[in-house]
């Protein structure tokens, strides 16, 4: 059993005859010392591990009383503690004192680095951070988080007028740090942040347009090139099964005909029944893929809107003037995805098809059919065949 005090070591005295109190530690027949914060002017100002003849004599007893009991308590923790050194019981301690010791900035710093995250996931998360740094401050302990922090932040949110779905990413972030730190030991909670708190219900975008209202921008006729190319990205992603720009801009088209493979950008570093998103390519896609296919057989959508920001912007502009042209509202690009599920689904397309097209994680697969069948690619061409037909 280790034994713990406070004293001053003579051969350490500092300039002008001061000393630092120091924490010994003996263990093992050897002792070894922690430095603390606490200094004295001179050798009569401590006798017996108390700090005496000072006006905060006291109040530096007190601090030095408050080192000793947190070193005891973490080595009452240390299993097995007979078969270590006195020099690695200190360096256990010490490190240990630093794990419990972790702002937020510097679990978020961490957090960014050692997880699998996509550049896309950091800069959002980056951004993110702005709002609970903004509110808890950079030098908040994690360990000093409790449900106030969390109701106060949800307030906080709330009162600078962000949504419902805006409050729940933010949140999102704050539960994935304090897990992280859990899992860390930077922090332990005898009660979580989160009881009692409700996160914000996700809202379901009810965007879906119906199939005349596809036909009706499927035959739109316009001389605005940017209307026009609009039309045929939002079709091209309807055709082909409600893909997302991201993926439909990786794709060399050289190199996936007749039949379409690729990995959805979204869960490839998720476990999935279906690495691969696999169909042939319906003939009314092809006419679309040659109008704007490249000499790498990638889609060249025309100067920088090869790139998938500037292609959102893009769209984000030129879907509203598409609306406005085909009199359809509440038209956004994800519509066309939306609304190929919801036409399958209408027509009895099986929901594991939908979900293979989409691209799905299917979560619990061990406790669920998927653990049983697997849907193949003819099986992801005919359902996309019967929505396409559907158009006629």
């Amino acid at each position: 059993m280790a034994s713990i005090s406070t004293v001053i070591v003579p051969a350490k005295v500092l300039k002008g005859g001061k000393h630092k109190v120091r924490i010994a530690i003996a263990h093992n027949s050897e002792t070894r010392y922690i430095i603390t914060d606490v200094k004295i002017d001179s050798e009569k100002e401590f006798k017996n591990g108390q700090v005496v003849k000072r006006d905060d004599a006291a109040f530096l007893n007190t601090k030095l009383r408050k080192s000793v009991n947190e070193i005891q308590r973490l080595i009452d923790e240390i299993s097995n503690m007979e078969c270590l050194t006195c020099s690695e019981l200190i360096d256990l301690i010490q490190n240990t004192k630093k794990r419990k010791k972790r702002t937020i900035s510097s679990v978020f710093k961490e957090y960014i680095e050692v997880t699998d995250l996509k550049p896309r996931t950091i800069a959002l998360y980056n951004v993110i951070y702005r709002s609970i740094e903004a509110y808890t401050g950079p030098n908040m302990l994690v360990e000093h988080i409790t449900p106030r922090t969390v109701i106060g932040f949800d307030k906080w949110l709330r009162d600078r007028k962000l949504k419902g779905d805006s409050i729940r990413t933010n949140m999102i972030l704050l539960v994935a740090l304090v897990k992280y730190s859990q899992r860390c030991q930077y922090a332990e909670f005898t009660i979580s942040p989160f009881t009692g708190y409700k996160m914000p219900e996700r809202t379901v975008r009810q965007s879906w347009i119906t199939v005349e209202q596809v036909k009706t921008i499927r035959d739109l006729q316009t001389k605005k090139k940017s209307i026009e190319k609009c039309r045929d990205i939002f079709m091209l992603s309807y055709y082909l099964g409600g893909i997302n720009m991201i993926d439909l801009l990786k794709i060399n088209f050289d190199e996936c005909t007749p039949l379409l493979s690729y990995i959805r950008t979204k869960t490839e570093k998720q476990a999935k029944l279906n690495k691969y998103v696999e169909f042939e390519i319906p003939e009314e896609a092809i006419p679309i893929i040659l109008k704007y296919k490249n000499k790498d057989g990638k889609l060249q959508l025309g100067g920088t809107f090869q790139e998938l920001t500037s292609m959102h912007q893009f769209l984000g502009y030129n879907i509203h003037r598409l609306a406005e042209a085909t009199g359809i509202k509440n038209l956004v690009f994800y519509s066309a995805r939306k609304s190929f599920s919801q036409h399958a689904f209408m027509l009895g397309v099986n929901t594991s098809v939908i979900d293979y097209i989409l691209g799905h994680k299917i979560d619990n697969v061990a406790k669920s059919l998927y653990s049983y069948i697997k849907v193949t690619p003819e099986m992801a061409t005919q359902a996309i065949r019967k929505v396409l037909d559907n158009l006629k």
